[in-house]
């Protein structure tokens, strides 16, 4: 018998796009499916929609919105030995999806995660905001690589390694959420996979989008996950180029203030979650960095990181 993958889908508010999303599982040609919709406090006519028009998925209501740790509920409830974890704005491209989804772990057997190849409809390529692999996407995107990065909204994990692993951090809400729990999945060592069999089309609407949220959530949320993963020297190494960049986009965009709040939450995260500091090994930064030996020089990926800004404020 095929083993059962859960498909989780995270949801707040925007009924139709939701709608398609499940339309393309309910395609899906793997016959050992479960379908989980964790609704982030929307407004009870949404929930009760997809129960009537989707009745074999089991929709899981929170009272407010948690951001990506609401994904936590549909780990602990999930049945499959996978989960496919997807926004409510991403879908699948073809009816073989999930078959590709447990034929990449089969393929990789010490693979904890895989992620999928996110395109946008508008384009029918890539779509740069969602590519921070250790590769160029434009040589890469055909390619099955390793990596580091977790494209939340379009990925399938090992149940089990949950076992090992702590689920998503709801300090963060949204925004470098599939990054800390990727460096917890390399540290406890499983790998991570990219595989540009499984496509999937991210409509990126603007309305779940606001202007501002990039600016502050990246410095807030980058403090507070180098502070909790990385050694002292390496966090530095890490943040201070990082932020500097970011800065200068915010300046560029007219956004500095939403930046320079970020920046000083993000400080006021640190202090308040000493407690969670557990640095990874200095096994799991070799990794990381064996990983980045293709990427492109400096110059080049500080070009591609104003373009995947650019075209998130669009």
């Amino acid at each position: 018998m095929l083993p059962r993958v859960t498909v989780s889908i995270l949801s707040y508010r925007r009924f139709e796009p939701l709608v398609k999303v499940l339309e393309s599982v309910r395609r899906q040609d793997y016959p050992n499916v479960e379908v989980i919709v964790v609704d982030n406090g929307s407004d009870p006519e949404l929930a009760e929609g997809i129960e009537r028009r989707f009745p074999q998925t089991r929709v899981i209501r929170l009272p407010e919105n948690i951001g990506a740790a609401a994904r936590n509920y549909a780990i602990a409830q999930a049945r499959g030995g996978y989960l496919v974890t997807l926004d409510n704005d991403v879908y699948f491209d073809a009816p073989h999806a999930l078959r590709e989804v447990v034929a990449a772990f089969e393929r990789h057997p010490r693979a904890g995660c895989v992620v999928f190849r996110v395109c946008h409809p508008s384009t029918g390529r890539v779509w740069v905001p969602d590519w921070c692999h250790p590769r160029p996407w434009q040589a890469a995107e055909c390619e099955e690589f390793e990596t580091y990065y977790i494209t939340e909204g379009a990925a399938a994990f090992r149940r089990a390694l949950f076992e090992q692993v702590e689920p998503y951090w709801p300090a963060l809400f949204i925004g470098h959420e599939g990054f800390d729990l990727a460096l917890r999945i390399l540290d406890a060592g499983y790998e991570i996979w990219y595989t540009p069999r499984v496509k999937v089309w991210h409509l990126a609407s603007p309305e779940a989008r606001p202007s501002w949220r990039s600016f502050y959530y990246f410095p807030r949320n980058l403090f507070a996950v180098v502070y909790r993963n990385y050694p002292w020297a390496e966090a530095v190494a890490h943040l201070v180029p990082r932020l500097a960049l970011f800065g200068l986009y915010a300046l560029r965009a007219g956004a500095f203030r939403h930046f320079a709040r970020g920046m000083w939450d993000g400080l006021r995260m640190i202090h308040a979650c000493r407690g969670v500091r557990r640095p990874v090994s200095r096994t799991t930064l070799s990794r990381i960095r064996e990983m980045d030996r293709f990427q492109p020089g400096l110059g080049e990926r500080f070009r591609l990181g104003a373009q995947r800004m650019l075209a998130s404020l669009r």
